[in-house]
């Protein structure tokens, strides 16, 4: 993608293939924004009364650290303040650059549109409970308690399964991921 297409998507309501059907979607810092305030939930009728999320704090440190990247790289490409984070994202996604620059905003705004769907529409992965992860030699992180190791093992819209041969698994604890002839430990592990 170039680089003002992905401002675009990260700026302006756009095109999406939903379901097998093209759609109109808003802009990914929306739709982020809108995670942020959280959601309302109760009865549709008038004298319900609803409870509302405050914060999403994820969904905000998310947009924190976005904006003082892009904003922070439009100060040093342009050498000015910078404006609000959607006017940085459109002047660099319709100015013209040198190759460098122009490569390194698309790695940046390659990089903002991943962490925003990750974040939106998180990847359908399978918890392998009470296996060791051999990095960090737990099966339980947190205060939580929660799993540490998942298995990247679903594709597309309608999470069809990988072949094996494709499968990937991640430490939420250490950050440490396996794929292929790396998972024997994981034969191991299953098998006891």
């Amino acid at each position: 993608m170039t680089l003002r297409s992905i401002a675009q998507e990260l700026t302006e309501p756009h095109l999406k293939s939903i379901g097998g059907r093209i759609g109109k979607v808003p802009s990914l810092l929306s739709e982020l924004r809108e995670a942020v305030s959280g959601s309302s939930s109760g009865d549709a009728g008038g004298g319900a009364s609803k409870q509302r999320i405050l914060v999403n704090a994820t969904a905000l440190d998310l947009l924190n650290q976005i904006e003082g990247e892009i904003r922070s790289a439009y100060s040093d490409r342009y050498g000015q303040g910078a404006p609000t984070l959607e006017t940085c994202i459109e002047l660099i996604g319709k100015g013209e650059h040198p190759a460098d620059w122009d490569a390194w905003f698309t790695a940046k705004f390659e990089w903002c549109k991943a962490q925003i769907e990750a974040m939106l529409r998180p990847k359908k992965m399978r918890r392998l409970d009470n296996v060791m992860c051999p990095g960090c030699l737990q099966s339980k992180h947190g205060e939580d308690r929660a799993t540490c190791l998942y298995l990247d093992c679903y594709e597309g819209e309608h999470k069809a399964l990988k072949h094996a041969s494709e499968w990937e698994v991640h430490c939420v604890a250490c950050e440490a991921s396996w794929t292929r002839e790396q998972m024997s430990w994981l034969l191991v592990a299953l098998s006891e």
